[in-house]
Order: C-alpha cells, then sequence, then structure tokens
C-alpha cells in the first residue's frame, strides 16, 4: 500500500477519535508555523529598521542554531568534532601515530625543519572543512539565500562569522607559530628604530602630535586583532588605506600620489601602529577571504598594497630613518617621492 493510503486511514474517524498520524500532522504544521514566523518577523522587517546584511546574519544564525534544521546539525556535528580532536587528538590516525614515534625517536634535533616543510594546519583545514559544507548545505536547504549573487556573498559572509567565534583562537594560533619568524624579526626593527628617534624624536607609541601618519588610520590598523572574521578584516584594511590616502590628499594638495609613495606612507603606518602579530593577521585575511571580495575593488588593492609594506620591511635588515612617523624628514621625503 502507498504512503497516502496509510495515512488516509490514520485521519480522524467518524465517532471523534484521532489517529496517531492525525496527531502527528497536525503538531508538525503547528512546529513549522512557529519556526517560519520567525523567518518572516524578521523578513519583513522594514530596511531602514534592520538592514539587508543585518537581516541575512539573523536568518542564518536562526538557521545554524536549530536543532531540528539539517544546516545546524551539520555545524554543530563539524564544531564538536573540531574540539574533540583539538583536546584529545585523533585517536585513531595512524598518521598522528607516526608522527609521535618520530617525535619519540628523533627527538627534538628536527623539529624546525619538520615545522618549516610540513606546518601545522589541522584547524585552518577544518575551519575551511566546516564552512564549506556548512554553507553549501545551508543555500540547498534555503535556496532563498541562494537567489542573488549578493545574498550568496551575505550568506557566506555570515557563516564565516558564526563559525570563527567557534575556531578563531585554534586557527589563529596556527597562523602565529607560522609567521612568528617574521613578526618578531619586524618588531625588533621597529624597535630598534625607536631607540634611535628617542634622542630628539617622539615615541613612536601612542603619540598624538605626529604630523606624517594620520591617528585614524592607525586606529584602523590596530583595530585587526579585535576583528575575528576575513571580512571584517577586510573592511579595517580598506579604511586604513582611505584614511591614508585622505590625511596624505589633504597635506599635500594639487599633488599626485603614485604607489611607490603611498607605500612609503604605508610602510610609516605600519611602524606607528606597532602590531605585533600583523604577519599573522595579513596571512589570516589572504588564506580566508574568498575571491569574490579581493575581487570586488577596494579589499584586493588593499590586502596587495598592505602585503607590499610587510615585504619591503622584511627586506630591509634595519628601518631607515624616512619611515620613522616621527621623523621631520618623512615628510620632506614623501614630497620629493611626488615630484619624481
Amino acid at each position: 500500500r502507498t504512503w497516502a493510503e496509510k495515512n488516509k486511514e490514520s485521519l480522524p474517524s467518524s465517532c471523534g477519535s484521532f489517529g496517531l498520524g492525525s496527531l502527528f500532522l497536525s503538531t508538525h504544521s503547528m512546529k513549522e508555523d512557529m519556526r517560519y514566523r520567525k523567518d518572516s518577523d524578521i523578513i519583513k522587517a522594514d530596511a531602514s529598521e534592520l538592514p539587508m546584511r543585518e537581516k541575512v546574519f539573523l536568518l542564518v544564525n536562526r538557521i545554524l542554531n536549530d536543532k531540528m534544521s539539517l544546516p545546524g546539525y551539520l555545524y554543530r556535528y563539524l564544531i564538536l568534532k573540531h574540539k574533540q580532536r583539538t583536546m584529545f587528538g585523533d585517536v585513531g590516525s595512524s598518521h598522528l601515530i607516526l608522527k609521535q614515534k618520530r617525535r619519540t625517536m628523533f627527538g627534538n634535533q628536527c623539529s624546525t625543519e619538520n615545522r618549516e616543510e610540513s606546518p601545522v594546519i589541522s584547524s585552518r583545514r577544518d575551519a575551511h572543512g566546516v564552512i564549506k559544507h556548512v554553507t553549501a548545505t545551508l543555500l540547498e536547504v534555503r535556496p532563498g539565500l541562494a537567489s542573488s549573487p549578493t545574498m550568496t556573498e551575505l550568506s557566506a559572509s555570515a557563516v564565516e562569522v558564526l563559525v570563527f567565534g567557534d575556531l578563531y583562537d585554534d586557527v589563529f594560533k596556527e597562523i602565529i607559530q607560522q609567521t612568528e619568524e617574521k613578526d618578531e624579526s619586524l618588531v625588533a626593527k621597529v624597535k630598534e628604530l625607536q631607540k634611535k628617534c628617542d634622542d630628539g624624536c617622539t615615541s613612536l607609541q601612542g603619540s598624538d602630535e605626529v604630523s606624517s601618519v594620520s591617528q585614524s588610520a592607525i586606529r584602523a590598523l590596530q583595530s585587526l586583532p579585535q576583528a575575528h572574521s576575513p571580512t571584517d578584516k577586510l573592511l579595517h584594511c580598506v579604511e586604513f588605506l582611505e584614511y591614508v590616502s585622505d590625511h596624505f590628499s589633504s597635506s599635500f594638495q594639487g599633488k599626485c600620489i603614485d604607489a611607490d609613495t603611498l607605500l612609503l606612507m604605508v610602510c610609516q603606518h605600519v611602524v606607528a601602529a606597532y602590531i605585533n602579530h600583523l604577519h599573522a593577521e595579513v596571512a589570516f585575511i589572504e588564506e580566508f577571504s574568498r575571491d569574490e571580495q579581493l575581487l570586488s575593488g577596494k579589499e584586493g588593492y588593499a590586502l596587495i598594497t598592505l602585503q607590499a609594506s610587510l615585504h619591503y620591511l622584511d627586506s630591509l635588515d634595519v628601518l631607515p630613518i624616512d619611515i620613522s612617523p616621527t621623523n621631520p624628514e618623512s615628510d620632506r621625503g614623501s614630497k620629493q617621492g611626488m615630484n619624481t
């Protein structure tokens, strides 16, 4: 017999009794109505009251925290598996068993070489997997969230925010370990440059009287560690570059700022911002930003400019005095760069 025939037999009889099927159907419909009524309240909210980005985030957040939804179940399951592997390790993994044996046999003799050749990326791999599978499941179950490229982008960004709310600390610790040498080298160079400027210059940190840098740009760059998603970090990078451009456009009115001059300005702000793990911040953005974000214009240019400034600072054995934001000659150097 078909399922329709069985369901028909379970419907209320002429004597007024209720079958199990009708009870299930009525309860199920009530639950569905309550669940989707909440979605409707979010969707029908006025745009002035609730922007589209906030609407999508609230919808995605509600779906992933719904125990009855497939995306929510998948999200909780994958996050739990990551936490279990982080705390207890993957006991059944032959790779980890062999790795432990090698550590026991060889000790710490070649630990540095192994770390450079095959850095630990388990948490980053987990984050990529959770974001990919949860986003795909979400868009399949709720096709309305994929009705347009903009909606798809907003939905993917919302998933990233929620995933990194659980995995950011583990992921960023791995990246810090990978970029530790470069970050320590840059911090040491900045400290050495500060010592040179201590004779007659103001300290690089916390100075409001520095004329060659924009304090708004420094605050935007120093906001990177507080952001825990690639989208938010990219927005801070865009704000940083815009503040730098606005500051020097107002300082040198009528002058054209070329790429070399902009690079020098960014280097001055990087030195003045004094961020301990700036290489790790940039590496996080580069790894987890989507192509749609980097190809949109400002975001990609801001990231490339910041990467170029770090590459230039890393190539120097000693930071020159003209990079110091407290050096009066830095303004003169910027003007010379614009005139050439």
